[in-house]
């Protein structure tokens, strides 16, 4: 993972980039087949963004990193929502194996107390062999209750997004000056449409107000305008909305993420070479890229 960073710069990796299910293959070997996970580091501080089946190779790293010294590292996991494909991977990290790691898990108000039991249920003998009970780690479960985060040095903002099915939580992670949003698993097609209620209105400023000049949004943009056709209220933005959402509000970079599973890598090759090239000639400009298992960006 490198050497410690400077306190105000943050290290974002994405282990799995991946919507709905794990797509292994070689069709998907450069983006990745990994379901969502995102880590962002600033010296041993760590904020994990979902755990999808990426957090696997996330939790290899991390035990090859600290060893028996986990007590210098700070693990902290915030879902967005429990959909199998956000929660999947939590059983299969390595650290929850290990004695003396803490890791605190942050989830939604909206589970009313049902978050831990969620978790747990994932892991019944039904479904998995190892029970939560027997995991080494200690693992402190957490419904959120603050809108406010503060895990020094970090600062994490939230806000509920109604637009999927069960909800999701998007999350904004502030290190000094720079700020990350991740807003994975919403469907912005029904908010931002035309002749919009009053309600509608609302979600759009909500919205627009959390990425407003963001250094990098993280967001889900899984379907093409074709696609969506027949993807409606499936609860995923399309990419061109996305986009168009993101530069009008001055967004700085842009991570297209939730990879559809049918698209290949030559797929999404042909989608950011035309929207990167249209957003980066654009003034000002703005990086469009589609996020990339392995990939590892200073911010």
């Amino acid at each position: 993972m490198g050497p410690s960073l400077f306190d105000d710069t943050m290290e974002i990796s994405f282990w799995g980039t991946r919507g709905s299910i794990s797509t292994p293959g070689r069709t998907t070997e450069k983006y990745g087949g990994n379901t969502p996970c995102v880590s962002v580091r600033s010296a041993n501080t760590f904020i994990i963004l979902d755990a999808g089946t990426g957090i696997r190779n996330f939790g290899h790293e991390l035990v090859q990193k600290y060893r028996n010294n986990f007590n210098e590292a700070s693990l902290n996991l915030f879902l967005s929502h429990t959909h199998w494909d956000h929660i999947q991977g939590l059983p299969f990290f390595d650290p929850l194996y290990i004695p003396g790691v803490h890791l605190s898990v942050y989830g939604s108000p909206g589970k009313r107390g049902l978050l831990e039991q969620i978790l747990r249920g994932q892991m019944d003998m039904d479904y998995f062999p190892v029970q939560m009970s027997a995991l080494s780690a200690e693992l402190i479960i957490r419904e959120m209750d603050k809108e406010l985060i503060e895990i020094i040095p970090f600062r994490i903002d939230w806000q509920e997004q109604i637009y999927h099915p069960g909800g999701s939580v998007r999350f904004g992670i502030n290190l000094g000056k720079k700020r990350l949003v991740y807003a994975t698993d919403v469907e912005l097609n029904k908010c931002f449409v035309e002749n919009p209620t009053p309600e509608q209105k609302g979600h759009q400023r909500a919205y627009m107000k959390f990425i407003e000049g963001a250094d990098m949004l993280i967001a889900d943009g899984q379907y093409t305008a074709e696609e969506y056709v027949k993807t409606k209220n499936y609860g995923h933005t399309t990419i061109p909305l996305l986009a168009d959402i993101a530069y009008r509000c001055r967004v700085k970079q842009l991570a297209v993420f939730h990879h559809n599973p049918p698209h290949t890598d030559n797929n999404i090759d042909e989608l950011w070479q035309d929207y990167h090239a249209r957003f980066m000639t654009a003034d000002p400009p703005m990086n469009v890229f589609w996020a990339r298992e392995g990939q590892a960006i200073p911010l």
